[in-house]
């Protein structure tokens, strides 16, 4: 079906013109498609800004790192459960195949702050490697060093946005800040890690950003070479090959079986966090998707009625054009165009609104989002099909009317 410029624009022309009579008809059949077509935009949004929260998450974990948690409470026995020892990590580190880096974690929640900025925050204190596991940099000064370690140094690192609340714009390398009831020397200020910087993590249980990370031997009072059995809270393990960090998480789990019970800790792998996160998010597309499709079907089914209302309205219409010259694809044309004016422009006001819908749940509702092009682009193609498809029924029905009867219709 070929038909130049100057033809596109009459049939525009035409079926503007008959859009046009019934304004308020055309706004509640096209209310069906905007509506549809805003839910997959707004559904695409969450999703997408899940997908990307996921992985800033997961990238501040490292998907080459297995972590071994202390449970805490009472074991089946009704006896404190025993906390992982910092010896942990060096068994870890010699025993677990590819294990290339291994740190003790120990944090707290102290009172952190300096005059009159004094606030509850977290307390990492580990050895100089975890530091490396993270990945951690720095925007100013330096991180944690071996020697701070050994000299049980009151040194410390603090986040990016723990320095802004405590001190405001000001450099912090250099300054006295009070944790607990010591005061540390501030050496380096941490760049923002993943993400939203203003936002905590689910799976990144520390954010880094709010926190403040000092040497282990300082927070506890003992050096590794004195106590290396002190309790700790966490056990990191970073591997060569992060593909097989699942399989080396069974192994470190088989390693601490061998001096406690199983209720004693549990093992985070990075990976498997992941992989679960995604398994839930393509659940969720599925449930939000299903009823943005319920939404355009319902939407297409109204624009067919309408359009098939109107080709009975205006039979004496298609008879006086057909007797006039035009043709069956004349008025095939005309139809089509009609309906794709509808659904195509339902889609354009739709994705504006679900745009906007996502800009209000991440105001409003704190999730992440995030619309996409290809978001922006699938609500555009769908919106042209469904015109296609409800609109070709009523096309073909307009143009297989006869003149002559066409011109008797009353």
């Amino acid at each position: 079906m070929r038909f130049n410029l100057a033809e596109l624009s009459e049939y525009l022309r035409i079926a503007v013109e008959g859009l046009g009579r019934y304004r308020l008809r055309t706004a509640l059949s096209v209310l069906g498609v905007v509506l549809g077509v805003a839910a997959v935009i707004a559904m695409m949004s969450v999703s997408e800004g899940a997908a990307r929260d996921a992985l800033a998450q997961v990238d501040a974990l490292g998907l080459d790192n297995i972590v071994a948690q202390s449970a805490g409470g009472l074991n089946a026995r009704g006896t404190s459960k025993r906390q992982l020892d910092a010896a942990d990590a060096e068994r870890a580190r010699s025993m677990i195949p590819s294990a290339t880096l291994a740190a003790p974690v120990v944090w707290r929640y102290l009172r952190v702050g300096g005059g009159d900025q004094i606030n509850p925050a977290q307390v990492l204190a580990s050895t100089p490697e975890w530091q490396q596991i993270l990945r951690l940099t720095v925007d100013r000064g330096r991180l944690l060093s071996q020697s701070d370690a050994d000299t049980s140094a009151r040194v410390c690192v603090i986040g990016a946005l723990l320095a802004q609340q405590v001190f405001g714009y000001r450099d912090p390398v250099g300054e006295a800040i009070r944790v607990g009831e010591d005061h540390y020397r501030i050496v380096g200020l941490l760049h923002e890690q993943g993400g939203d910087p203003q936002a905590g993590t689910t799976m990144a249980w520390h954010n880094v950003n709010r926190a403040l990370i000092a040497p282990l031997s300082a927070v506890t009072g003992r050096t590794l070479s004195v106590s290396p059995n002190q309790p700790v809270e966490e056990i990191w393990v970073q591997v060569a090959n992060a593909e097989q960090s699942v399989a080396l998480g069974d192994v470190l789990r088989r390693l601490l079986l061998q001096t406690r019970d199983a209720d004693e800790f549990h093992i985070v792998v990075p990976r498997e966090l992941l992989e679960r996160r995604y398994r839930t998010q393509r659940t969720f597309s599925v449930v939000i998707g299903s009823v943005a499709t319920l939404a355009l079907l319902i939407g297409g089914i109204g624009i067919m009625n309408i359009m098939l209302t109107s080709v009975v309205e205006r039979t004496r219409e298609i008879g006086v054009r057909r007797t006039a010259g035009a043709s069956k694809r004349d008025v095939t044309m005309q139809f089509l165009i009609e309906t794709l004016l509808m659904t195509v422009g339902g889609g354009i006001a739709g994705i504006a609104i679900g745009a906007l819908v996502s800009v209000a749940i991440a105001e409003y509702a704190g999730w992440s989002t995030h619309v996409s092009m290809s978001a922006i682009f699938l609500g555009f193609i769908v919106s042209f099909v469904v015109g296609l498809v409800f609109g070709w029924y009523p096309a073909m029905k307009a143009a297989a009317l006869q003149p002559v009867d066409a011109m008797r219709y009353e």
